[in-house]
Parts: structure tokens; sequence; C-alpha cells
């Protein structure tokens, strides 16, 4: 491309010549040669920022070797930097060469460089005072008007880019430091809100190995680190989260991603020094629920699950129950949204329900509350019967010496549950998975009993799978169980997979 510019070593010789004569443009002579050549050094300027613009700085340099000294040299000229369109196309040539993300030594010495650029653009010295005081121009006035040169240049500039300029940063476009991004979010919504969407677009528009991958992700959004630091911004994401949670009805891909990003959150919270107190953060919920559900299963021993459950457990039910306070749907909906921050501990309830040896009524009640937090009192003791039913089907195949697909199919359809609420088919679906994961009868017919999740895509399967994964290997006790889990994990996630595949395949055939 630079190649069809028709820009000759001669060219660049010819305006570093000229740059090298104007010096510092202290003489009148001088400073009229530089208006006479203004015309045509913006049209040379605008020549370089066609050719480079697609460059990188390493062919740049060795295409244009003369580059730097004449941007430099071009730069430190007041005079030259004072006209707007000739400053409009130095900004353009630096940012060419600016790298968002500089890979070796030449683009982190060139940035360095074009920093001391711009510093000296923006700056007034001794020298440049004096002259520009030999104008009877004030200086305040000349340095004032020189940084509405500069924004309006960058602005211009940003303008004419292809993507949207208040998703430059999340986009890697523009570099900011941590400081500089957080100042920008709390002074434009627009570009809080573009930041946190394009986080949103990212993590469901490309698969991700692992939840490893997804805070991996999140965390270098800067999004957690500016929520911990600022709970203003934290309640406005969280008010995002909210809104998008209900657009998706619930989606769980949606929920992954919000228990994610507290994990991130909570994370940032604890290096911060000193910690706010949490009723900044959440202002409207039960600081001791709050409190409670804001422990990591992994940084308690397992046997301490049981104990902690019960507590947010009693906690919740006080709280919704409460006859003082109205049972609105506005009032469950904040209750199980903050309990859907931290799924882990959900997550925990399946695994604790199926692993003991009676049914615990106050697990039970979790886990409806979760899947089903609307339910009308009377439907919900009948919900609870019927889920109680089918969960004592599933705890009899667990002791069963020999068991087959057909015995664990009977166990699921017992009951009126499987005409009944979409949430709840997702309660039996994730009661399913953990009786397959936490029970020696389950582990042996794992893989054939995939073909029993109903809705398998929409109900949230693979993502409760995903998350199992990421709670054991955080807290690996060396058991050989967790392993045999682990294995287990990775083999249903394998048949799901090959499930879904072939579904859409018979429906490719069908259409």
């Amino acid at each position: 491309m630079a190649e069809d510019t028709s820009i000759s070593a001669s060219s660049f010789e010819y305006w570093l010549n000229k740059a090298v004569e104007w010096g510092n443009t202290t003489t009148f002579e001088s400073q009229q040669d530089v208006c006479r050549h203004l015309p045509k050094l913006q049209a040379f300027l605008k020549q370089i920022y066609g050719a480079i613009q697609h460059m990188n700085v390493t062919s740049v340099l060795k295409l244009f070797p003369l580059i730097g000294q004449l941007l430099g040299r071009l730069c430190w000229n007041p005079f030259v930097v004072a006209h707007e369109e000739s400053h409009q196309n130095l900004l353009q040539c630096l940012w060419c060469l600016y790298s968002a993300e500089p890979e070796n030594a030449v683009e982190l010495k060139a940035n360095e460089w074009i920093w001391t650029l711009l510093q000296s653009m923006t700056g007034v010295d001794h020298e440049v005072r004096s002259f520009v005081q030999s104008l009877h121009y004030p200086d305040g006035e000349y340095h004032s008007k020189l940084l509405k040169n500069m924004v309006s240049s960058l602005v211009k500039e940003l303008q004419g880019c292809q993507c949207d300029r208040s998703s430059l940063f999340p986009r890697k476009k523009i570099f900011l430091s941590e400081a500089a991004v957080m100042s920008l979010w709390l002074r434009s919504l627009p570009s809080l809100e573009q930041g946190f969407f394009h986080l949103i677009e990212t993590l469901i528009s490309q698969p991700c190995a692992s939840l490893l991958e997804v805070e991996a992700i999140i965390t270098d959004s800067l999004l957690p680190k500016a929520a911990a630091c600022h709970p203003s911004l934290f309640r406005v994401i969280d008010d995002f989260f909210r809104t998008i949670l209900l657009e998706s009805d619930g989606h769980p891909k949606i929920i992954i991603i919000i228990q994610a990003f507290m994990r991130c959150f909570v994370q940032a919270l604890l290096q911060m020094q000193p910690q706010m107190p949490l009723k900044i953060y959440f202002p409207c919920n039960h600081q001791p629920l709050v409190m409670a559900l804001l422990v990591n299963p992994s940084e308690m021993p397992s046997a301490a699950w049981s104990q902690h459950l019960m507590s947010i457990i009693q906690i919740l039910k006080e709280i919704v129950e409460d006859e003082e306070v109205t049972r609105t749907s506005v009032n469950l909906f904040e209750n199980w949204f903050l309990l859907a921050h931290f799924g882990d501990w959900v997550n925990v309830a399946l695994q604790q329900l199926m692993m003991a040896d009676d049914i615990s009524e106050m697990l039970l009640w979790l886990l409806m509350f979760y899947y089903e937090p609307h339910m009308e009192n009377q439907k919900e003791n009948h919900s609870q019967e019927n889920m109680k039913s089918v969960y004592n089907q599933i705890k009899t195949l667990s002791n069963k010496s020999t068991l087959n697909l057909e015995d664990l199919r009977t166990a699921l359809f017992t009951g009126n549950l499987c005409t009944e609420q979409n949430h709840l088919k997702e309660l039996i679906n994730h009661l399913l998975v953990s009786f397959l994961l936490f029970s020696a009868g389950g582990h042996r017919i794992a893989k054939e009993s995939v073909q029993l999740f109903a809705g398998a895509a929409a109900g949230g399967i693979s993502e409760l799978l995903a998350s199992t994964a990421h709670r054991l290997k955080n807290k690996r006790c060396g058991a050989s169980k967790d392993d045999t889990v682990q294995s287990t994990i990775e083999l249903l996630q394998q048949q799901l997979l090959e499930t879904q595949s072939e579904r859409v395949q018979s429906s490719d055939i069908l259409h």
C-alpha cells in the first residue's frame, strides 16, 4: 500500500531539511517560510498517514527510516503545532505509530517517544513562552487553544474510525491507564455501558474452554476492580445485569456470567485497603444474608458446608416469609437476584441434597425458591410434595446393586412435575446431574443417561457442569472421589456436545 502513495526518500529528505531549517521558528523569516509551506506540508503528512495507517511500527520504520526525525521536529515546532490542521495531521500519524499492546522493544520505544512528543505538544517551555509573548499572544490563551486543537483533532480521528468511539477502550483500540478508565466510567455512563456490553458480547459470542477463562476475560475488562473501588459503579453494573437477566428470561448463560463476575468482584474487594462496608454495595439487601453469601464454599472445609447453608436458608426463609413484609414480586425477585449472584451455594445445596441420607426440607425449600421464586403457597406445597416423590425415587436407586437406564427414567417421571413449570423441569434435570455426579450408581450409567435431559440446551445443564467442575478445582482435597466426579463431568460434557450436534444435524436434514 505504501508504494502506491509515491512517497520518495527525496520527499522525506526535503521536508526534514525544512524542519531543521525552521528550528523553533524564532525568526520572522522562518515563520513566514512555515506559513508559505503549511499547505504543502499538510498534503505530505496526509500522504504519510495514508501510507502507514494499516502498517505496524517495524514495517513503517523499514520503509520510511526518516519518519521519526521528521515528525519529532515538527511536533516540537510551536508554529506548526499551533495550526489546527497541521496539528491534526501530526496526531493522525502518531496515532498510527502507537501500539496499544506493544509486543517488542521497538514498539515500546516508539510508545515512549510518542508520549514525549504529546507532552511537548501540550507543554509550554521557556523558549516557546518567550516566542509566544513576542507575538503579543497570551501564553495561557495559546496553551488553551493548543489543548482544544488536540482534543478536536482526536475527536475527529475517533469519529473517522469504523468502530464506535465509546468502545475503543474495551476493543483495545486505545490505551488508557486504570485510573483514567475508572475516571471515564465515573463521568460517562454511555462509556461504562459500552464497556459492559462489550464484555457480555465477548463472553457470549466466543466459546470459553472453562470458567477460569471466563473469569480471566472478566478481570481483564477492569469492570470488577472498578466496581470494587467505586460502589456507585457496582450498583450501575448490577442494574445492567438485572436488566439483561430479565430481558433474557433468566438464561443460564447470563446467570453463570453474573456468578463469574461476582467471584472476580469479591476477589477485587478483598484486595482493597481499607475495605468499605458491604451496605454501600448492597444498600437494599439484608446485610447478614449478604455476608453469609459472600463466603465462597472453597474458602471453608466441605464438612462446614451444611451448617453454613442452613444459616443462609434460615435468614432467606425469614425474609421471604416475614408476615410484616409484603410478598410482592419485587421483594421476591430482589432476594432471588441476590441468591443468584452466589450460585455456588445453590450448586452445593444440590450436592448436599443428593449425598444426604434423608431428604432435607430446608435444602429442598432453597432449591424450590431458586428455581421458581414466584410460586403461590398452595401450588408450592403441591409441587414440593411431587418433588419429594421424585427425589425419593432417585435416592432409592443409589442403594441398588444393579442399575439401568429404565430404572432412572421411571424415577424421573414419577408424579406430575413433567407437566408443570419449566423451571421445575430444570430442577429435575439438575437433580439428575447431581445423582450422576455424586452417587456410585450414577457414575456407572452417566454416559447413556444424557438422553434423559429434557431440553438440555435451554436447561442450563452445560452451565451446571462447568460451575461444578470450577468449584471442585478451586478446592481440591486430594480425595479420589473428587477425581471420579471430575471424570464424570468431562464424560457428560462430551456426551452432551455430541447429542446436541446430532440434534442439529437431524434438524438440518428435516429442513
